[in-house]
């Protein structure tokens, strides 16, 4: 009898070591929070100036620029000291226009500057202008002149206004996660690292389950 209860003994014994051991195998969950640093993007409101343009408005004297001719000769008076200069201004266009010639004049006696007067040509009419130099020519200028015409132009005028811009900011935060660590109770003595359970997995956007749908 007593050899027999020193088995049972030892059964007992050897099965509450074996469930003992299993048990401290088992994993078990438990949740755990720590706090990390967590960075995030943050649209910051700056002020700015900005340069635009503005359409305006404004208005220029244009010439007719009615075509003409002007062809000039001299008519030499050596006796006299003095010659005439002859020109024969034309009006080469289809419209009717009005003209005068400015001329400038240099001779043996001085430089000499007249003005025509204002004469209205007809498309092929003509005008004679004669005019006594003294002196012998040197050289001789002159300028068709017309009257102008008002025209309307349009240029862009720079302007400067104060505006809202965005930038982007880097930023960070403190975020507590909670995670399910899931080890035995062995593994937590022997301080196995956490096993954590993977999250699950971040929900289809509604936009792409409808699009499916459609094809």
């Amino acid at each position: 009898m007593n050899h027999k209860k020193f088995i049972d003994r030892w059964v007992i014994i050897y099965s509450s070591f074996i469930l003992i051991l299993v048990a401290i195998n088992i994993p078990f969950i438990t949740m755990e929070s720590n706090t990390v640093k967590e960075l995030y993007t943050e649209q910051e409101p700056y002020t700015t100036t900005e340069t635009y343009f503005e359409k305006e408005t404004y208005i220029e004297n244009v010439p007719l620029n009615i075509k003409t001719t002007l062809d000039w000769h001299i008519s030499d008076r050596l006796i006299k000291d003095e010659f005439d200069l002859i020109a024969t201004l034309k009006n080469i266009d289809t419209v009717t226009g009005e003209f005068w010639v400015q001329f400038h004049v240099e001779s043996t006696k001085g430089s000499f500057d007249f003005t025509t007067n204002r004469t209205v040509l007809k498309p092929g009419e003509s005008h004679q202008i004669n005019q006594k130099i003294d002196g012998v020519l040197s050289y001789v200028t002159y300028k068709i002149n017309q009257p102008t015409q008002e025209i309307e132009k349009y240029r862009d005028i720079s302007k400067e206004r104060t505006v809202t811009g965005y930038r982007p900011i880097e930023k960070s935060r403190d975020v507590i996660q909670v995670k399910k660590n899931k080890l035995s109770l062995l593994q937590r003595i022997l301080k196995y690292p956490p096993n954590y359970e993977p999250e699950p997995p971040l929900p289809k956007p509604m936009e792409s389950i409808s699009d499916e749908m459609e094809e």
